[in-house]
């Protein structure tokens, strides 16, 4: 028995480590407040992992997120605190760049990009959702309407579903083409 404890202590430690990023990636889900952003689709496949609508969002190019990310370096955290707007979609509200205190407000945590002349904020947390084989296109085509559901729990943020322009779900494998 004590020559094999090493190959129980490394499989005890990997089982360990998928556990934990298992639970946490869970619990921005389960424990996190619901948000609604508002997005832009642009391309939708990858050989590898299937077929993915790439999302850009509305708060991506909110002026005061582009203000908060100039002088910055690409790369960095920027949070954006979000509220429900009177469409029902989130707008930024306030910016920090240092970690904020989670209980005031829904946060997000964004990455600035660009260059320090056109700086923005995206959120590479949410920037694919994976659809059904056939399914990415046409939702690609809807350009406006669309819609996510989020989940946003210490600043991390994870898609839990889509929406349309009337913020009403969306069956991914409703839109699946025909060939």
């Amino acid at each position: 028995m004590s020559k094999h404890w090493p190959f129980f202590a490394i499989l005890f430690f990997l089982v360990g480590a998928l556990a934990l990023l298992i639970i946490t990636q869970e619990q921005v889900i389960t424990q996190g407040d619901e948000i609604i952003l508002a997005t832009r689709p642009v391309d939708p496949r990858d050989l590898f992992r299937g077929e993915y609508v790439i999302l850009r969002y509305e708060i991506e190019s909110s002026e005061l997120a582009s203000k908060a990310a100039e002088g910055m370096d690409k790369g960095e955290a920027l949070y954006v605190r979000v509220e429900p707007s009177a469409s029902g979609t989130a707008e930024i509200v306030e910016t920090s760049v240092r970690k904020p205190d989670f209980s005031n407000g829904i946060w997000i945590k964004g990455e600035v990009t660009g260059s320090s002349f056109r700086s923005s904020v995206r959120f590479p947390s949410i920037e694919q959702f994976y659809v059904p084989e056939g399914a990415g296109r046409p939702i690609e085509r809807m350009r406006t309407g669309l819609n996510v559901k989020a989940s946003v729990y210490q600043g991390e943020v994870r898609i839990t579903e889509l929406l349309d322009a009337e913020l009403n779900p969306i069956n991914p494998a409703d839109y699946i083409e025909q060939e």
